[in-house]
């Protein structure tokens, strides 16, 4: 072999070992895929309850994430197989923030939705509650919003244009009583200092319509009261959505009728303090994930139901928009 020809083979070498590893790098989307269809059972204890006199089961239902390779994205947008897609990694993570910042959120979510699903069962059951607002509590700042180098994660909002806010639901329903690019006031105690701070409202697409926002991410600083003891066992399981399942499971344990009379009983969305149940996201990969493990019901938010339709295949799915609701459908059917 000649020189030349032994130059030529290196470099073509080279080539396709660099094009062979490219595949591999990582792209700014994330694989959305059928994830698990937890047993909440097996999730949670609830002191003095009636859990093991359940025949049935009620279940969570989860999407598994992660991050695509060029091969992973050029495998499903070819091949388009059923139950996963391809999500920009920024419809997820917010902007300005990462991968450890959005875990650690998404753990302070479960914990307001672990406790507003506690609340909602026990008062249902008959049981008391103490429920102390304190405030709504900044998670995160979002990178190129209003509230940047005013708001802080951490600051309690506790009014706004004036109008005193104990929940979450109270100051986004404000907010929103607003044009996109009015000004708004937000009161916030900060380590102990009350400040007001004046912003415009930006765009907040949700479902396709776009709503004002001051750009951060908020929860509910709410001290709970209960009667008796919850045991979560939630690791590795992140986000609100959830709260309904959590709900019905506890409520299940405080009760001697097994609302779920022997079935496979899966479902998600999440949960206010008034028991409505809310939006999701990714549910046409937990109703996979729900038929994958035998449920023969799932429970939806009436705003996911037509794409949870969509995705069943042999499950029977029911819309549901508050807790009541989906009691009274498990009680009488």
């Amino acid at each position: 072999m000649s020189r030349r020809n032994g130059i030529v083979t290196s470099i073509a070498g080279i080539l396709f070992i660099s094009i062979i590893f490219s595949f591999f790098l990582p792209t700014p989307y994330m694989i959305m895929a059928p994830g698990i269809a937890q047993e909440l059972s097996s999730i949670i204890t609830v002191e003095d309850g009636y859990k093991n006199e359940i025949k049935g089961e009620l279940m969570l239902t989860a999407v598994s994430t992660q991050r695509a390779t060029i091969l992973d994205y050029l495998y499903i947008k070819f091949n388009k197989p059923v139950g996963i897609e391809l999500d920009h990694i920024s419809e997820h993570l917010p902007e300005g923030m990462n991968m450890v910042e959005y875990l650690e959120l998404m753990d302070e979510f479960m914990q307001d939705s672990q406790n507003k699903a506690i609340a909602v069962a026990f008062l249902k059951a008959g049981l008391p509650v103490s429920i102390e607002d304190n405030g709504v509590m900044i998670a995160e700042v979002l990178k190129n919003s209003a509230a940047v180098g005013k708001l802080q994660r951490g600051d309690l909002i506790i009014a706004v244009d004036g109008k005193k806010v104990g929940r979450d639901k109270e100051a986004v329903e404000l907010i929103r009583q607003r044009e996109i690019g009015d000004s708004v006031t937000i009161t916030v105690n900060r380590d102990g200092e009350v400040l007001d701070f004046s912003m415009k409202t930006v765009p907040l697409d949700v479902d396709d319509e776009s709503y004002p926002s001051i750009g951060v991410t908020i929860y509910s600083n709410i001290d709970y009261s209960f009667p008796r003891e919850v045991h979560f066992h939630t690791e590795n399981i992140g986000g609100s959505s959830a709260g309904g399942m959590f709900a019905l499971e506890i409520y299940n344990q405080l009760v001697k009728e097994d609302i779920t009379r022997g079935r496979r009983i899966a479902g998600t969305g999440t949960i206010d303090l008034d028991g409505k149940i809310g939006p999701i996201d990714g549910v046409e990969q937990k109703v996979i994930a729900a038929e994958r493990k035998g449920a023969e019901l799932f429970l939806v938010p009436v705003e996911n139901y037509e794409k949870a339709l969509q995705a069943a295949s042999s499950i029977k799915v029911v819309a549901v928009e508050s807790f009541d609701e989906a009691l009274e459908y498990l009680l009488q059917n």
